[in-house]
């Protein structure tokens, strides 16, 4: 199953870019977000790698639940500092075959004072006869959590 979110911000590039990295720094003032761990992160040149741990813990879909060993899933991500792009994977740990998140997201200018992050994202399950379910519970999750990860950054920008 494929699909793309477009989000839009009232602020510059560089300001949206800078709100993307901080806003992690300052989890006490982002509830939303606490349920994401850093586990790793490294630079190396224009390229910032990090593995996160999601909890999903009441968002769960009950088709997952019986599934998976523990509710929630990693992240293993590549931000390129020289694009803008950020290339994600998301699974749950040691169970890839039951469901994974890949995708890319690019962020954007669209003029002077605004820009955008867009998203293709596609999830895979491979369970069979309930993978369409699966896929179907996941994606509405994500683009969940994709709106509450932009209500975070706007909320940091204070827009």
């Amino acid at each position: 199953m494929k699909y793309k979110v477009t989000q839009n911000f009232e602020v510059p590039l560089n300001q949206l870019l800078q709100a993307r990295e901080d806003r992690y720094k300052h989890l006490d003032k982002f509830p939303d977000l606490k349920n994401v761990t850093l586990i790793e992160e490294k630079r190396d040149g224009n390229k910032i790698f990090q593995k996160r741990k999601i909890d999903l813990g009441a968002s769960l879909p009950p088709i997952l639940a019986t599934a998976l060993s523990e509710p929630c899933l990693m992240e293993d991500s590549i931000f390129y500092t020289d694009t803008n792009t950020h290339e994600f994977k998301l699974y749950p740990p040691e169970k890839e075959n039951v469901v994974t998140i890949t995708g890319t997201s690019v962020y954007k200018a669209t003029d002077d004072s605004k820009s955008e992050r867009s998203y293709d994202v596609e999830v895979k399950s491979k369970v069979l006869f309930i993978a369409p379910a699966i896929e179907l519970a996941i994606e509405g999750i994500h683009k969940h959590s994709l709106e509450k990860d932009m209500a975070s950054i706007r909320k940091f920008l204070e827009l």
